[in-house]
């Protein structure tokens, strides 16, 4: 007689979506010792020493020289997912750039090449890009000429930010520290979809506000990140997943990814506020994930925009 983990089951759910079946726990040469589902008390959570990422995963932070917002929360990240990892398999560093300077920029060219050779074994790369961004224009801020910033329009700020980091920026999942003008503004967003083009990340994603609190997007980021780099899932169906760890920034900003698909298009995804489900379903003892209720009023509508291979 074994134990059969919920983890465990919960892959083979996954990789059986068409036929779920009822977790009893206990079985003998693949039979369920039990003859009922037994029923589980509370909801699941995290074991701190659970070892179950094994993908190697390098988080960089990407930020404008001297520039304070976005550490704390990018720090928060790193504390939360380094413990998942052996030492060898995790990577987490900061790379700052001053693109406003011919001296300034071969030094990021030379620190990014460096980074780019260095995570070369690493399969799965999370880059977290802080700066700040111009309200009309929509352009990035890429770095200070004689203490004044310098903004560039978002195709040269990209193109110059991601050529050293080609190798590791393709397949890689995005995240925009970036208050919303970016995807408000149509040239800024238009850019930014040709930059997604070019370069092909996994996956980017913004918020829409006008000037973007970090703090509220750390519930939501941890959920996602937590999905798909601890986890496992695709980023759509962690992206949905998340939505409702997100209360306080549903009340701050709309969500925008970019993710890449074989389609192209647009969809909304409305988050609604219910009450929580046991984690098994009683008359049955399938562990299958239960969609939000729509008990309560509309939070924030999440917007996913996909882009083809």
């Amino acid at each position: 007689m074994w134990l059969c983990d919920a983890q465990r089951h919960f892959v083979r759910v996954r990789e059986n979506q068409a036929n779920p079946q009822p977790y009893f726990g206990f079985y003998s040469q693949g039979q369920p010792v039990l003859a009922h589902p037994p029923l589980i008390q509370g909801t699941f959570q995290h074991a701190i020493s659970g070892q179950v990422a094994s993908v190697p995963t390098a988080l960089v932070h990407l930020h404008m020289d001297n520039l304070e917002p976005g550490h704390p929360q990018v720090n928060v990240l790193d504390s939360y997912f380094q413990p998942y990892f052996p030492k060898k398999s995790y990577h987490f560093s900061h790379l700052p750039f001053n693109l406003a300077t011919e001296e300034s920029l071969l030094t990021y060219e030379r620190a990014a090449m460096d980074l780019t050779h260095s995570l070369s074994s690493f399969s799965r790369v999370v880059l977290l890009l802080t700066t700040h961004s111009d309200e009309e224009r929509g352009d990035l801020f890429a770095g200070h000429l004689d203490d004044k910033p310098v903004a560039f329009k978002v195709s040269e700020c990209l193109q110059v930010l991601f050529n050293p980091l080609t190798k590791i920026v393709q397949g890689a999942d995005i995240i925009f520290y970036v208050c919303g003008s970016i995807v408000t503004v149509k040239h800024s967003f238009n850019d930014l979809k040709e930059a997604a083009h070019k370069f092909k990340p996994r996956s980017m994603i913004l918020f829409d506000a006008q000037h973007l609190q970090l703090a509220s997007t750390t519930p939501y980021l941890l959920s996602l990140l937590d999905s798909t780099i601890v986890q496992g899932f695709d980023v759509f169906q962690a992206a949905k997943f998340a939505l409702n760890d997100c209360a306080l920034l549903g009340r701050h900003s709309n969500i925008i990814i970019m993710w890449m698909s074989k389609g192209q298009g647009v969809h909304k995804v409305e988050k609604t506020m219910g009450r929580a489900f046991a984690s098994s379903m009683p008359s049955c003892g399938t562990m299958q994930k239960w969609e939000s209720g729509s008990a309560g009023e509309k939070r924030n509508i999440f917007l996913v925009t996909t882009y083809p291979l």
